[in-house]
């Protein structure tokens, strides 16, 4: 795989930000729209980056599957991303 462009860096540095104040996890939907990217562009980050981010599936009470969204490792933050991203095979 080649190495992330820098669009793709400031899109995954704005998950991360997210889901490091969220240490429980968001829902896709939410995490896109707290950080103002469309859902795909979130759905896509989470399939191309299996080691920071994973996702589960979580049934409301009302028994709708929600794609939940959290970080593999909680001690990951924007400012350690970049260096994190070099240090693992991608």
């Amino acid at each position: 795989m080649p190495r992330p462009t820098k669009k793709r860096i400031q899109r995954l540095t704005k998950v991360v930000s997210i889901l490091n104040q969220n240490q429980g996890g968001l829902w896709l939907r939410e995490i896109a729209r707290r950080s103002k990217l469309h859902v795909e562009d979130i759905r896509r980050l989470v399939e191309a980056y299996p080691m920071i981010l994973e996702s589960y599936a979580d049934f409301t009470p009302y028994n709708i599957n929600l794609k939940i969204i959290k970080l593999k490792n909680p001690n990951l933050t924007p400012k350690n991303l970049e260096r994190y991203l070099h240090t693992i095979d991608i």
